[in-house]
């Protein structure tokens, strides 16, 4: 009797990794593929790795971001994603100009150099006039890319 529920003990076990391994990859899966279309960016979620918009955006924080449709679709105070040399820069607008516009991180001292509008990926997701993040979340994939 005993080795009877034993067995049926462990097919339950197994099942059960099974479903919860299912559900972790149709999340792993699905959710990017979905953000992408619903917020029309192929990067629709972006990991934080300094400290430069602190505290509105910290160190480790995980944000979701909207494509835009270049320099009509972005004002000054909006944080907004950009492509530069070394990967994605993710800072506040400070300056519109014809061909290119001015970021600076809230905890830097200067302004970023000119940045041109075809350099653009998105701006950040609001909420009651906060940017949508989830804390602690992107310090998994720091430790991924270590």
């Amino acid at each position: 009797m005993k080795n009877k529920k034993q067995k049926n003990s462990f097919k339950k076990n197994i099942i059960e990794w099974i479903v919860w391994l299912l559900i972790f990859l149709i999340i792993v899966i699905a959710t990017p593929k979905f953000l992408t279309k619903a917020l029309n960016s192929e990067y629709p979620i972006a990991s934080i790795t300094s400290s430069s918009m602190w505290p509105v955006i910290k160190k480790g924080d995980i944000i979701f971001i909207k494509g835009v449709d270049g320099k009509n679709d972005i004002s000054i105070g909006d944080i907004v994603v950009y492509n530069n040399p070394r990967g994605f820069t993710i800072h506040r607008v400070v300056e519109l100009n014809e061909d290119t516009f001015i970021t600076k991180g809230d905890a830097n001292n200067v302004n970023d150099p000119p940045v041109k509008y075809e350099e653009l990926i998105g701006k950040a997701v609001y909420i009651k006039d906060k940017p949508l993040r989830i804390p602690h979340l992107g310090k998994l994939s720091h430790i991924y890319n270590k």
